[in-house]
């Protein structure tokens, strides 16, 4: 099969395009998914470079989200066949689930992520567990399924579940333009909330805008905080966060008592100092969070299929040209998902 590979940590000059890689077998309950498109997540920019505390085993490929087609089924698959259309949820849970975690089973310890300890998407098979397919309605496309996994499970997760986001709330979200960001904004808007957002450039103002965003502002040249505390004095119900350091003083600046700030990443640092009182005098809440659920995963397909989100894609390369996806990514230019082009 096609793979495009990392032979060792590094920069993008790492990957290896490899025409004839060993196809996975599959077990008695897995299925083996015929990939056609498969996005990137920042995730794996980090584990291409090396990521803290993981070693991966070299070749290595990459990518969580899968979207394609069944061409084979174990003995003991019953609810797929040959043919049918699938996305699946991007990470493989553990035999035995603790209840205490029912319903958000993704914080079972020992669960396994495509891409990072599982072999991934960059390829054109993989074998995935039939429990973590769901199927796509065959109006929506393959291009789009796949950038529900990981960017739109994450955002569901945190605008619906964890920020328990409800009408008339205020929902600030940094960086409106990334893949992340197009999903919090539309599932926002869907929950009856005031979205504010912020962007790097005009051009990417006019992308939020059109998704639904209520006021935008640029991150670089404009005081974020200063713009919506005259906005909203009291403050903002909910912050999502996946910047780090370098933003996280100003979101709870921005937070009303009582309101909670969400982190689902630190792509800036990972260490921040708290000022305690502050904390507690304006009795904020902070949740760290990452992925999802798979029922949250099944309600995001089923809102998709829906047609009541959608991504915003910003360009597709070829698997070949995974090392050109990447430095385009690390350039920081675009509005959106960034896909692979995989079969």
């Amino acid at each position: 099969m096609k793979a495009n590979v990392i032979i060792k940590n590094g920069g993008p000059e790492v990957f290896e395009f490899i025409e004839n890689y060993p196809e996975p077998s599959i077990g008695h309950n897995d299925v083996l998914v015929n990939v056609k498109f498969t996005s990137l997540n920042r995730v794996d920019l980090h584990l291409r470079k090396g990521y803290p505390g993981l070693q991966l085993e070299f070749p290595h490929i990459l990518g969580a989200d899968i979207a394609g087609v069944v061409v084979a089924v174990g003995s003991n698959v019953s609810n797929f066949k040959a043919g049918d259309r699938v996305v699946a949820y991007p990470i493989v849970l553990p035999n035995e689930l603790d209840p205490k975690y029912n319903g958000m089973e993704h914080l079972n310890d020992n669960w396994k992520y495509f891409g990072m300890h599982l072999k991934g998407s960059y390829a054109q098979f993989v074998s995935v567990p039939e429990v973590n397919l769901v199927k796509l309605d065959n109006s929506k496309s393959f291009e789009e399924a796949c950038t529900l996994p990981v960017a739109g499970l994450t955002a569901y997760h945190s605008v619906v579940s964890v920020g328990n986001l409800k009408e008339n709330d205020v929902f600030f979200f940094w960086g409106g333009s990334s893949g992340l960001g197009a999903f919090a904004i539309q599932l926002a808007k869907l929950q009856g909330a005031t979205v504010i957002t912020t962007v790097g450039n005009d051009k990417k103002r006019a992308v939020v805008e059109s998704l639904g965003a209520d006021y935008v502002f640029n991150h670089h040249n404009d005081d974020v905080v200063s713009n919506v505390l005259k906005l909203f004095p009291k403050g903002v119900d909910l912050v999502l966060d996946y910047v780090g350091s370098a933003t996280f003083d100003k979101s709870l600046a921005m937070l009303r008592k009582n309101g909670k700030l969400l982190v689902c990443g630190m792509i800036t640092s990972p260490e921040v100092s708290l000022n305690l009182q502050r904390f507690y005098i304006r009795h904020l809440n902070i949740s760290g969070l990452y992925l999802g659920s798979p029922s949250e995963f099944k309600a995001l397909v089923n809102l998709f299929n829906e047609g009541k989100v959608r991504p915003r894609i910003d360009k597709i390369f070829d698997l070949k040209d995974a090392p050109k996806a990447h430095k385009y990514m690390e350039s920081g230019e675009h509005i959106g998902k960034i896909l692979l082009a995989v079969d």
